[in-house]
């Protein structure tokens, strides 16, 4: 990591702010946060709410979390009934997702839906593009071709596992680890800082209270120094992690409560994307040339895994 920060984290806490967008019909409340190259919509919804788009321009990703929502969607002349504890995968165009049962609904976008990161709590934060981010490129396309993919996610947690389980799925366009959830928190002599050279990280966390660790690299002028952050964020929430910045996560409080925690990447990740059996629906998926990936940064999904000293 040689060079410096280029913007602190977004740290945005929903429940308490005035959503960034409220339907018609009052049913669906939405709060907007953005990174560079992608938009995380957090929305509370009503049995009826309807979330649509009308010509979406590459594919979006929606979880439902284990809380009782669920929902209708209709896209690419299907439709799915989807229950709480999934993902599903919208195709390009039209889309239409209609909640039969109240609760949660998070959908993440990538930066051509302009409409949406327009309307981000943050929007002013890439007031400059962020030019320190490599240049979002689309995988190719899946070998069945564009379609909803919809994913229960029960199928692949194992309640008598690792308290760690990492559950990974992508897309053309972004990549998403939804942990299974937590119920005893994380060892504090076991924590994992690390960097990402010229890509961001959003940390959605929808139960529990978190600590995201932020160290930012450091110039040569102290007083242009940003100080580390170590304090306690209140859920549901996102943090928006920069390129550059020293990150690890962990959950606290006392074990017993549940804990949630979803890693949001777009685009996808080289190195996630490319260990064979790690992203459950890999085979659904080609993968981008890889030699050109190395070589280019493609997507800026190359990782530096050098821990700090």
């Amino acid at each position: 990591m040689s060079e410096l920060s280029s913007r602190m984290a977004t740290k945005s806490v929903f429940r308490g702010n005035p959503p960034q967008e409220t339907s018609a019909d009052g049913k669906a409340k939405t709060w907007i946060t953005r990174g560079g190259n992608f938009a995380v919509c957090y929305s509370e919804v009503e049995a009826g709410a309807v979330l649509s788009r009308d010509n979406n321009a590459e594919e979006y990703m929606v979880i439902l979390p284990p809380d009782g929502v669920a929902a209708t969607f209709e896209a690419g002349g299907a439709t799915i009934e989807a229950s709480a504890d999934s993902l599903t995968i919208v195709p390009p165009g039209a889309s239409k997702i209609t909640v039969t049962a109240p609760g949660v609904v998070a959908r993440i976008f990538s930066k051509s839906s302009e409409d949406i990161i327009a309307r981000a709590s943050n929007a002013a934060v890439y007031a400059d593009g962020g030019p320190e981010l490599a240049e979002p490129d689309l995988w190719p396309a899946p070998h069945d071709g564009f379609k909803l993919r919809h994913y229960p996610l029960a199928q692949y947690f194992d309640p008598n596992g690792d308290r760690i389980q990492p559950r990974v799925f992508r897309s053309t366009n972004m990549l998403v680890n939804i942990f299974g959830h937590y119920f005893t928190r994380r060892d504090t002599t076991a924590l994992s800082p690390h960097w990402h050279d010229d890509f961001e990280q959003a940390s959605l966390t929808l139960n529990g209270k978190w600590v995201h660790h932020m160290r930012y690299n450091w110039g040569a002028d102290e007083a242009e120094w940003w100080p580390d952050d170590h304090s306690v964020m209140d859920t549901p929430s996102v943090m928006i992690i920069p390129a550059r910045a020293i990150h690890t996560s962990k959950d606290v409080g006392e074990d017993g409560p549940e804990s949630s925690l979803y890693d949001i990447f777009c685009p996808p990740r080289i190195d996630f994307a490319s260990k064979k059996g790690f992203v459950i629906n890999e085979d659904e998926y080609p993968l981008p040339d890889m030699s050109s990936a190395q070589e280019t940064k493609t997507g800026g999904t190359l990782l530096n895994w050098q821990k700090p000293s």
